[in-house]
């Protein structure tokens, strides 16, 4: 198991229960989790995980000039993207009835959230509006087609994964937290591209 883990983590995967259940039952266990950090460590990288605990991913060890440019890119690429990823589940908590932000393991029901939007004039506006945001672009315009490419983009990202391809139940992974905890950093921060050159972020990055 630890040549499958290491290929996930260095391909920049994020590790959870919910989308590599084998590889996150092995670093649950601190004996692998010291292999793991050895290789790592060799590389300039480490073994890194949310504050939950939902996910392991690998991260710099140390931030340096040539580090600093590609956090920098992962930053902007980040803050591009991270528009439609909020607003996605936002919309679909509100879509859902849903009191609390969604978290590990939660379901999302493509049919039922399509009837969910299709019955509320306003929701139906504001996904349709989603269709151009982010890498979302290029669809017909019609509201099923423009939720499908949300779902596979959120698919495609590691968000989600398709648990139940006949009913299209999909499940929130653990790279919820780290989405969480990026957002909380950026909100605290301005002129990130600045500061990240200058002195390195102080949220670890997947690389």
């Amino acid at each position: 198991m630890f040549e499958q883990t290491m290929s996930l983590l260095l391909s920049g995967e994020f590790i959870c229960p919910i989308r590599y259940p084998d590889a996150y039952r092995y670093l649950s266990d601190e004996a692998h989790q010291k292999d793991v950090t050895a290789y790592l460590t060799r590389i300039g990288r480490k073994l890194s995980v949310t504050g939950l605990g939902g996910g392991w991913y690998m991260s710099f060890d140390q931030i340096g000039q040539d580090q600093r440019r590609s956090v920098r890119d992962e930053f902007s690429r980040i803050k591009l993207d991270l528009r439609f990823l909020v607003e996605f589940f936002v919309k679909a908590m509100r879509a859902s009835e849903r009191e609390e932000f969604y978290s590990r393991g939660d379901k999302i029901e493509a049919h039922a959230l399509m009837a969910a939007i299709d019955s509320n004039p306003g929701l139906r506006a504001e996904f349709q509006a989603l269709a151009t945001v982010g890498r979302s672009s290029g669809s017909d315009g019609k509201l099923k087609s423009n939720l499908d490419r949300q779902l596979k983009y959120l698919r495609d990202e590691g968000y989600l994964v398709l648990a139940n391809p006949e009913r299209e139940i999909y499940l929130v992974t653990g790279k919820i937290e780290y989405l969480y905890e990026v957002v909380q950093f950026l909100m605290g921060i301005d002129g990130i591209a600045d500061d990240v050159d200058e002195e390195g972020p102080t949220t670890p990055q997947m690389f």
